[in-house]
């Protein structure tokens, strides 16, 4: 009889116990997963910052943490993590009452873009280990990873090519109705700039120096449309991090740029355009702003983003076009901007095996042939 007593109350213990973690186990219990910061550079450590809270009575026998994240971080530690289309990654570990779990994981950012978790969630069990629950949990947390700055040979030459360009239609062009300073006579100066006051008191013939007309500016277009049949992106990804490493050196330079592509926000589905000066648009609010293009998106033509803006830059601005692609149509309007922007500039990132543009006569001195390492 007693046999059948202690038999009744284990099963009425088992029953209870499973319909109190049906109703309970998943009650109070939390899950978030951040980055440690929301903006990286390229090839920067960060961590990932796991915390799990069980603000409850009922303890949770064991519980197992799984979140999706972007196989583009690159774990220091692939203990308990799996790879397909993400990075799946499980922890496991018991929550007693009113406990808290922190865990903190290593991760180099290995690629430029927007990364988000698609999926973060907690699977838990009643303490006969009989039935599994599981919940998902709404997670906001993003990280932005700039592009890579370059440092090449290459770079060096545009930042000398700009600088000589734009000092020399600087030289070129002076404002008569604003002084910039008074000099000594030349042999080519006019007799009309001459200081007859600053003469009298030096006793040498002073003229006057007048400033410049040319506003230093620089216009950079970054066409991303694909440049061969696979649709690969690895030149694509030179040419984001070629024109950051190009808007970084403008910035130190104290020279403002705008910067123009055709590729689309991961975010808003619109072509990445900034046609404001650095005293608006900062320099990291630009890098933001190329490293959230999804190459994964069909850009827009770039005939289009090239024509509407390249009639906001004057005669004498500088204007730099990077393109991987070389045999589009967008070379039609590229020799028609060349006649009236004498300073236009074309960079064409490729691979030795690339075949050369063999640029129109127009374009022959203002074309660049970037070789990079590498295939597709």
């Amino acid at each position: 009889m007693e046999l059948f007593v202690l038999v009744g109350i284990l099963i009425a213990v088992f029953i209870g116990e499973i319909i109190l973690y049906r109703i309970h186990a998943l009650e109070n219990l939390h899950l978030k997963v951040d980055f440690t910061k929301n903006v990286a550079n390229f090839g920067e450590d960060i961590e990932l910052v796991e915390i799990a809270e069980n603000k409850k009575r009922l303890p949770l026998p064991f519980i197992i943490l799984k979140f999706e994240c972007p196989r583009e971080l690159k774990f220091y530690d692939m203990n308990n993590t799996s790879t397909s289309d993400f990075l799946y990654r499980e922890d496991m570990l018991t929550m007693k009452a009113f406990s808290k779990h922190t865990r903190r994981i290593k991760a180099r950012c290995s690629k430029r873009g927007y990364f988000v978790f698609p999926r973060v969630g907690i699977t838990t069990s009643d303490l006969f280990l009989t039935e599994r629950f599981t919940m998902d949990f709404p997670n906001d947390s993003y990280l932005v990873v700039l592009p890579e700055i370059l440092d090449t040979d290459l770079m060096r030459m545009l930042t000398s090519i700009t600088l000589s360009e734009l000092q020399c239609r600087r030289t070129l062009l002076t404002d008569p109705f604003t002084l910039a300073g008074i000099r000594e006579y030349g042999p080519d100066d006019p007799m009309k700039s001459i200081n007859w006051k600053a003469s009298a008191k030096t006793g040498e013939l002073m003229v006057n120096q007048n400033a410049s007309t040319c506003a230093q500016k620089v216009h950079i277009f970054v066409n991303l449309s694909y440049y061969n049949p696979k649709h690969s992106v690895s030149l694509l990804e030179k040419s984001i991090s070629l024109a950051y490493t190009y808007l970084r050196e403008l910035a130190e330079n104290g020279i403002p740029a705008s910067i123009y592509t055709n590729g689309l926000d991961v975010i808003t589905d619109s072509p990445a355009v900034s046609e404001t000066d650095f005293g608006s648009a900062t320099l990291d609010e630009r890098a933001i702003m190329l490293a959230r293009i999804d190459l994964k998106k069909t850009p827009v033509p770039f005939e289009e983003i090239f024509g509407k803006y390249i009639t906001s830059a004057d005669r004498d601005d500088f204007v730099l076009l990077i393109s991987p692609q070389f045999n589009g149509s967008f070379r039609t309007h590229l020799v028609s901007a060349k006649a009236g922007h004498p300073s236009l500039h074309w960079v064409m990132p490729c691979y030795r095996i690339t075949p050369d543009a063999d640029p129109e006569p127009e374009l022959e001195y203002s074309y660049t042939r970037w070789e990079v390492l590498g295939n597709d």
